[in-house]
């Protein structure tokens, strides 16, 4: 799986896409929509997609997400089984580009596996058991500092190992929607030609 190629072909297909829809809507893109497009900021702007900000609302990002959302649901009514969104969604959310929060802004979401709940209460669980089993030899007798920080160091190395096993557990995950969205429709030709 070449990264760069499909963030390629990912991101032409958006920009084409925003792009056909706003001039299906009468209204072409500015050169400062087309500008904030294909150099997005890293965070959305503050207030973008909701009007009870006290922050000045950016109206060209607002605009770009709706043309975005108004993109997919033409492209879903158009052909329901087509995954071209779904692929953009996850090479976007693969390589942490910003185009993923226009994407989640528009409506798309990452369905995640039915199994994935499962694996959070069980993660729950465990933490739940380790925090238990601290606060109970904790609180028995008195140890020495060393302890207690080899106990708290421990338990700090579970938290940190679980949240890296979720981002890696998340990774292959989107690593398999991609080939998943590769294989269906044959994107990337698709995109290129």
């Amino acid at each position: 799986m070449d990264r760069t190629a499909d963030l390629d072909s990912a991101l032409s297909f958006v920009i084409r896409r925003i792009g056909e829809q706003a001039i299906r809507s009468g209204e072409p893109l500015s050169g400062d929509q087309r500008m904030l497009l294909n150099y997005l900021p890293t965070t959305p702007p503050a207030g973008a997609g909701s009007g009870e900000s006290p922050v000045p609302r950016n109206f060209d990002y607002e605009r770009l997400c709706a043309l975005g959302k108004a993109a997919c649901l033409s492209d879903r009514q158009a052909n329901p089984s087509a995954l071209d969104w779904e692929f953009a969604l996850a090479v976007f959310a693969l390589n942490r580009h910003p185009m993923w929060g226009i994407l989640k802004l528009a409506g798309l979401e990452h369905r995640r596996p039915w199994w994935d709940q499962l694996l959070l209460i069980i993660a729950a669980l465990v933490f739940i058991v380790a925090t238990m089993s601290v606060m109970l030899l904790a609180g028995k007798q008195a140890w020495p500092l060393f302890k207690r920080a080899g106990i708290l160091l421990g338990y700090a190395g579970i938290v940190l190992l679980a949240y890296f096993a979720l981002r890696r557990t998340d990774e292959r995950q989107f690593e398999k929607d991609i080939e998943r969205c590769r294989i269906a429709c044959r994107f990337v030709g698709k995109v290129t030609n």
